[in-house]
């Protein structure tokens, strides 16, 4: 069983195992499809446990803004620095 479900994390999406549409694997995911194909009741923390016995890692998923512009970004960090550095500092 847990030779299966480490081929099923490795090698597709939960998606593509049919539980609802998310592009990659988490523990609330992982503690859904152990119960419901496999009759187990586990933690979360368990299954954290379990994938680092099976030698995988829970990572959270990074984000990265494919439309974001670099150009503006660096000027927009400029302009906020330059407000930081002039602005009246004003208490409450």
């Amino acid at each position: 069983e847990q030779q299966e479900l480490k081929r099923m994390i490795v090698e597709s999406t939960p998606a593509e195992e049919g539980f609802g549409l998310e592009s990659c694997w988490n523990t609330r995911i992982l503690q859904y499809v152990i119960e419901d194909k496999f009759a187990v009741t586990m933690s979360r923390s368990g299954i954290t446990d379990l994938l680092h016995r099976l030698n995988l890692r829970y990572t959270r998923p990074t984000y990265t803004l494919t439309k974001a512009n670099k150009e503006k970004q660096e000027v927009f960090v400029q302009q906020m620095n330059w407000i930081k550095k002039t602005s009246p500092i004003t208490t409450y």
